[in-house]
């Protein structure tokens, strides 16, 4: 893959991994650059963390790798290192969400009209369809790793740095892993992960006005 060239701006969030940033990829010093043939947008989503505590973004990395040319997935750009502070930075490139995530949306806005609601269930169970099919479990689905991407605020899953592949659920015991809020009860008291736990985490947490409507275009993509 190709270096993508980038300046760090201002940060966008904080959590335990990290911090994410900001970035543009059009400068006087650089701009217009392709990616496999495709042209970079001028803004991404920098995702980072000291390298020597990296081994979550890492594995997010190569998860997101499976899923480059996903519409419902956020795109990862690459991976750069960069010294900063006199710290050595691990750097996730990411698809910048403008649209701020799913959780920003039902805080802000009160809430969502109907058809809103249909269009990002649709995109978000698209988006567990190929991660389910390539046989990963997400383990930690939730509004916050809902992105809203791009002017018509497509909605795509994020944050694969929990994420456990099918045959290693199968395989010894991996505690709490998700938000416990998202969680479902059998990941909370058995500390199980399958498929269906990305479902539950889609459906269950959400007000019961939302709920009843997430949990019936659930039900019907599954029937189809």
């Amino acid at each position: 893959m190709a270096k993508v060239l980038w300046k760090r701006g201002r940060t966008l969030g904080k959590g335990g991994f990290g911090f994410v940033s900001l970035a543009s990829t059009s400068t006087s010093d650089f701009h217009d650059q392709t990616l496999d043939g495709v042209h970079l947008p001028p803004l991404i989503a920098v995702k980072s963390c000291v390298f020597s505590r990296s081994d979550s973004l890492q594995k997010e990395r190569e998860f997101l790798r499976l899923f480059q040319d996903s519409p419902h997935i956020i795109r990862c750009f690459g991976v750069s290192m960069t010294e900063e502070d006199q710290l050595v930075l691990y750097n996730l490139l990411l698809e910048y969400a403008a649209g701020g995530s799913l959780a920003d949306c039902l805080q802000n806005r009160n809430g969502l009209p109907e058809f809103k609601v249909r269009e990002h269930t649709k995109n978000a169970l698209l988006g567990l369809t190929q991660v389910h099919g390539r046989g990963i479990i997400h383990c930690d689905i939730k509004p916050h790793n809902i992105l809203l991407v791009a002017n018509d605020e497509v909605a795509k899953i994020a944050d694969f740095g929990l994420a456990l592949t099918l045959e290693q659920s199968w395989n010894g015991n991996h505690g709490l892993r998700g938000t416990r809020r998202y969680m479902a009860p059998e990941s909370v008291l058995h500390h199980e992960y399958g498929p269906e736990v990305d479902i539950w985490a889609l459906v269950y947490p959400l007000p019961i006005s939302v709920t009843n409507l997430w949990a019936a275009l659930v039900l019907n993509r599954f029937r189809d």
